[in-house]
């Protein structure tokens, strides 16, 4: 998976990048069922200092796919683990979509005539 991480107007301190790497490795490992050439995380952390909000959007680009998830907290451990914890939820649908999609029925199934 290849990975674009970014912070807006301030340095990130060490524990927020060891969580980074934690929460991203956890996503990569959800995603292994997908080439990993074509897997692609954004993820860009801002600071508003006049309001102390930190915002957290990712996107992930998988093949067939663009999933994104976005949060505003004032703790910016919050804001990121709750873009990874929506970044995970869309990830388990689509893949689920996907299982689904190729075990549906035949839709034009002509019906057997019923013996009486």
């Amino acid at each position: 998976m290849k990975r674009n991480i970014e912070f807006k107007d301030f340095e990130a301190p060490e524990t927020i990048r060891k969580l980074i790497d934690r929460l991203t490795s956890k996503l990569e490992k959800k995603t292994g069922t997908f080439s990993p050439e074509l897997v692609h995380l954004r993820l860009m952390v801002e600071q508003n200092s006049v309001r102390t909000l930190y915002n957290t959007s990712i996107t992930l680009d998988l093949p067939g796919k663009t999933l994104a998830a976005r949060e505003e907290q004032h703790d910016m451990k919050a804001a990121i683990r709750g873009a990874f914890a929506e970044i995970q939820r869309q990830l388990d649908k689509y893949k689920a979509e996907l299982h689904r999609e190729h075990w549906k029925p035949p839709e034009n199934v002509p019906e057997t005539p019923r013996v009486a």
